[in-house]
């Protein structure tokens, strides 16, 4: 991390451009973060260390448990006394990392468990596996907070764990531990009373992104921390109207699909930053168009125009470029500074 840090640092004087940040997302389990960081060179190092405060309890456990707690539980013996928000968050700081440098994690999902026994559905009941897999996330231990609240519209009983600032709820043999707007309120205040950096969310997608499952708007639990952390959420609002094309950023894009390109995903999506549906291509002229020909699929420069370069998929040619002050790096195969 230091020869990284450096690397940046004389990159960006000989560029006369803003330094490139470093961040890294670090465990949040005592045992891992003692062997595997140097916490003070770290601290000196990145300029953001997103702790991942999550999955702190899980399927592989023997017992229930919640996923992001943000306090220990009286039942949490041995090693389980760190697994909590609070602990994990001051063992960083207490160790070398500045605070303003810690990013708090927020999980927009849950950890699920089937009990051995649903009469025993408390903090440590006894589980038999993972929970059943959600309808959309499709994968068992775990449920998006919008395929939560669908739990709960079913008639799961949720429960307030008052020594842990989180919830968890119940239905028949299944468990999840999870967050709510309730939890990351309390967590955003206790982040800034204990004057950390901010906060990390894993992950967008599992949130309530549509607003049509738990009833409280779009993206509930991300707004929460827009909120309570004094965000300004019209700092990304988009132009009035669109952003005209930059000149000479044409190209055409092989479709993932196999099928038109003129779908709402191609807006943005080449490799040159430009439009692929209805581009021109007056800015590929001299360029073969049966070059890929026996090639096998991958990205090639352009002789005639280092800026350009091919992009080979199934014997197909398709013609790219770089966004304007770039150059194709056949060293990485991506658009660079020249």
């Amino acid at each position: 991390y230091l020869e990284m840090r450096a690397a940046f640092e004389a990159e960006a004087k000989q560029t006369n451009r803003a330094r490139l940040l470093m961040s890294a997302a670090v465990s949040s389990g005592r045992g891992t973060v003692e062997t595997a960081y140097q916490i003070p060179q770290l601290g000196q190092s990145l300029d953001m260390i997103n702790v991942m405060t999550y999955d702190m309890h899980g399927s592989w456990d023997p017992f229930t448990g919640e996923c992001s707690p943000l306090y220990r539980d009286s039942f949490d013996s041995g090693s389980y006394i760190y697994f909590n928000v609070d602990y994990a968050m001051n063992y960083w700081k207490n160790n070398g990392a500045p605070a303003e440098k810690l990013l708090v994690g927020f999980p927009t999902y849950g950890n699920t468990f089937t009990l051995t026994n649903p009469a025993d559905h408390g903090i440590g009941a006894p589980i038999s596996g993972a929970g059943t897999a959600g309808k959309y996330t499709q994968e068992a231990g775990e449920l998006a907070y919008f395929e939560i609240c669908t739990f709960l519209k079913d008639g799961a009983t949720e429960v307030w764990n008052t020594q842990q600032d989180v919830p968890y709820a119940y239905n028949g043999n299944q468990w999840v531990g999870y967050d709510n707007v309730k939890s990351f309120g309390i967590k955003a205040q206790w982040l800034m009373k204990n004057n950390f950096g901010g906060a990390m969310v894993w992950t967008i997608d599992m949130d309530d992104f549509l607003g049509t499952f738990c009833n409280q708007g779009k993206y509930p639990l991300i707004n929460v921390l827009h909120s309570a952390l004094n965000l300004d959420q019209q700092a990304c609002k988009p132009p009035a109207t669109p952003l005209p094309p930059i000149p000479g950023l044409t190209s055409t894009t092989p479709s993932a699909s196999g099928g038109s390109s003129s779908g709402g995903s191609s807006s943005g999506g080449s490799s040159s930053g430009g439009s692929s549906s209805g581009g021109s291509s007056s800015g590929t002229s001299g360029m073969n168009s049966s070059y890929c020909v026996g090639k096998s699929n991958g990205m090639y420069p352009y002789s005639a125009n280092p800026n350009k370069f091919y992009e080979c998929d199934a014997g197909k040619t398709y013609f790219q470029s770089c966004a304007s002050g770039l150059v194709f790096d056949t060293s990485c195969s991506c658009c660079n500074w020249s």
